[in-house]
C-alpha cells in the first residue's frame, strides 16, 4: 500500500485509484489519515461517497495488487475510479464503472421517461422539461442552427414564431427552451412525417453531421457529468462520471424512471468510452482521453492474459 501511494503520479504514469478499492472487505469511509487512501483522497478529490477505505488486497504472483472481490460484500453505490495529474499538476478522475459499462440510450426503443410515473407511449426520453442553456456561447450555436432547419424538419417551427422564439429567459432568470404540451418545443413528437425525436438531432444526422454540434450543451452531455472543482489552493480536479438524480436537483428524485438507475438501459455490446467518444473528447480533451483509454486497454489486456481482474460491474448490472 504504501509503494503504491508514495510513486509520484508524473505525467506518463497514472495513479490507479482502481487498484484500491477492489477488496475482500471493506471497513470505512474514508479519513485523512497519512500515507492512507483517506490522505489521498484529501489531497486530491472532492469530497464524495464512491470513493472509499479498504485494507485488505491478494498479491498476484508477479507482485502486483490484484483486487479480490466477493460480490455480496460490495456496497450496492460503489463504482471504481482512475486518477491521473497532467503535465499542469491538475487531478483528473473517472469512473470506470459507468465508462466501462454497457450503458446506452434507449430513446425511442421503450424509454420510459421521466414524468412521475412511467410514459413510454410519449417518447419524450428526458426532453419532457426542456432544456436550460449554460451559457451565451451556448445559445448562439443554437440559434445558428434553427435557422438551417429546413421546412418540413421541425414540427413546431409555426408555433415557435407565434410564441415569440423558441428560446426565452424564465421567471428564474435562466434562458431555456420553450415547451409544448408537456415537451421540450424542439421535440417532434409521435406521428410526425421524420418520426419522434429531436429536430435539431435529426437535422444533424440528415446532413452527416455530429448532433453534439447541434444541440444544447445539456442534451449532448447527459448521461455523462463534467465537474471541476478548485481547491482553497487553486489544485483543480476534473471529473468525468455518470449523471446522477441529484444532478437534476430537487426534481430529479421525482423522476419515476432515471436511465443510469435501471438495467434497461444497460444492453449495450460496447462499453460507454466507445459510444460516447466524441462527447468524452468534447468535454475532457483528447490527451487526457488517451490516458484514461490507455489505462482501460492496459487493465483489459491483463485480465485476458490471466494477470489481472475485470472491471467491477455496473451497480444495475450487478443488481
Amino acid at each position: 500500500m504504501d509503494r503504491l501511494l508514495d510513486r509520484p503520479a508524473g505525467s506518463s504514469e497514472a495513479l490507479f485509484v482502481y487498484r484500491v478499492l477492489g477488496a475482500t472487505r471493506v471497513d470505512r469511509l474514508t479519513e485523512p489519515e497519512d500515507r492512507e487512501v483517506g490522505q489521498l483522497l484529501g489531497d486530491r478529490f472532492e469530497s464524495t461517497p464512491d470513493l472509499i477505505e479498504i485494507t485488505c488486497h491478494e498479491p498476484h504472483r508477479s507482485g502486483r495488487l490484484v483486487p479480490s472481490i466477493r460480490m455480496s460484500e460490495i456496497p450496492a453505490d460503489l463504482h471504481e475510479w482512475v486518477t491521473f495529474d497532467d503535465e499542469d499538476g491538475d487531478t483528473w478522475q473517472f469512473d470506470v464503472t459507468f465508462l466501462t459499462s454497457n450503458y446506452g440510450c434507449i430513446y425511442g426503443k421503450g424509454c420510459p421517461g421521466v414524468f412521475t410515473e412511467l410514459a413510454p407511449e410519449y417518447e419524450h426520453g428526458c426532453c419532457t422539461y426542456g432544456a436550460h442553456f449554460v451559457d451565451q456561447e451556448d445559445r448562439t450555436t443554437i440559434t445558428a442552427q434553427i435557422a438551417r432547419l429546413e421546412p418540413g424538419e421541425w414540427e413546431f417551427a409555426e408555433r415557435a414564431d407565434e410564441m415569440g422564439g423558441p428560446i426565452y429567459k424564465n421567471d428564474d432568470g435562466e434562458w431555456v427552451t420553450q415547451t409544448i404540451d408537456e415537451a421540450c418545443i424542439f421535440l417532434n413528437r409521435p406521428g410526425f412525417e421524420h418520426g419522434a425525436g429531436c429536430a435539431l438531432h435529426q437535422a444533424a444526422v440528415r446532413r452527416g453531421e455530429r448532433p453534439l454540434d447541434w444541440k444544447p450543451d445539456v442534451c449532448w452531455q447527459v448521461p455523462i457529468r463534467f465537474d471541476e472543482h478548485t481547491d482553497d489552493n487553486g489544485h483543480t480536479t476534473f471529473i468525468l462520471r455518470e449523471w446522477k438524480r441529484r444532478d437534476w436537483g430537487e426534481g430529479g428524485l421525482e423522476f419515476a424512471w432515471w436511465c443510469t438507475d435501471d438495467p434497461l438501459a444497460f444492453n449495450e455490446d460496447r462499453p460507454v468510452w466507445k459510444t460516447s467518444r466524441e462527447e468524452i473528447i468534447e468535454l475532457v480533451g483528447e490527451e487526457p482521453y488517451r490516458r484514461f483509454v490507455d489505462v482501460v486497454t492496459a487493465r483489459e489486456d491483463d485480465a485476458a492474459d490471466g494477470q489481472g481482474s475485470v472491471y467491477l460491474p455496473h451497480p444495475q448490472v450487478r443488481r
